[in-house]
């Protein structure tokens, strides 16, 4: 059972912001799963060669009614739904007694159909280009912290031996939650001042290092889902960064997140955001 429905930011059920009482009648394909595969048939024998199917593009229909008070709250409501989600990438958010969801949609065609003066049908079709279904956002941050040279052996010597700590840096860590049942990729911020600043995954062993130097009032957004870097989100030093694995993809159970650099500053600090979980 469906409990709300939002595109762009707009309800689809309950009350609009126009007064309007919005019902769902019909929605198709949210919960679907499609794969793309190219089978080559076996030569002089039956059947073909099994194939690693990808997944397809995600096409979602919905159909609804609106009813208003009046016939001209209900012609100002039907141009502001006309103009739902433009030429981007909109949210479309579903809450059902499991959680909520959200898959990145376009807009494919909108059609407003009016029954009577204070009432209209539409229909809305979108298309999930990305397939997965991400839960609510999760953000977490973390700082890194210095540790100076420690006092060596004291004499007369006790057992058991303490050397001090050596001097260096203490990695930060941070839990990036996946309740769902597939990997995602987080969106990382460092701000500087940090130099060579590395980036860990520690269930899987994936690492992203910038070879350089951040100074202050600097930063990097890295986008780990396209493997982008942009310094001061603007200009690319994707030339800097080298990484090992599947760029930090958080699999299902969740994962551990540390950082490290060639020297600690009570300013520097990691931020990521991440999803309750992930589903196909």
């Amino acid at each position: 059972m469906t409990s709300s429905i939002a595109f762009g930011g707009f309800p689809l059920t309950g009350t609009s912001p126009g007064g309007g009482a919005l019902t769902v009648q019909s929605l198709d394909g949210w919960l679907s799963r499609a794969l793309r595969r190219e089978r080559q048939d076996r030569a002089q024998q039956s059947g073909a060669w099994p194939s690693t199917g990808q997944d397809s593009a995600l096409p979602i229909t919905v159909r609804g009614q609106a009813v208003y008070s009046t016939d001209v709250a209900a012609a100002a409501e039907r141009r502001t739904i006309l103009a739902l989600g433009g030429q981007g990438v909109s949210d479309f958010t579903v809450t059902d007694p499991a959680g909520i969801g959200t898959r990145q949609v376009e807009l494919d065609a909108l059609i407003v159909s009016p029954v009577r003066d204070a009432m209209f049908t539409y229909s809305l079709v979108v298309t999930a280009c990305d397939p997965v279904m991400y839960g609510p956002l999760t953000f977490a941050s973390t700082s890194l912290s210095g540790t100076a040279g420690g006092t060596g052996l004291v004499y007369p010597l006790a057992y058991p031996l303490n050397y001090g700590v050596a001097p260096g840096v203490t990695p930060g860590a941070l839990t990036l939650l996946n309740g769902g049942t597939t990997s995602y990729w987080p969106r990382l911020r460092i701000d500087g001042p940090v130099p060579n600043p590395r980036v860990t995954l520690v269930e899987t062993g994936d690492t992203i290092r910038y070879g350089a130097t951040l100074a202050a009032g600097q930063w990097l957004d890295i986008d780990c889902a396209n493997r982008r870097v942009l310094l001061n989100g603007q200009v690319s030093v994707r030339h800097l960064v080298s990484s090992s694995g599947s760029w930090l993809a958080i699999p299902t159970g969740g994962g551990s997140i540390t950082w490290t650099a060639d020297a600690a500053d009570p300013n520097a600090e990691l931020s990521m955001w991440g999803y309750e979980g992930a589903w196909l």
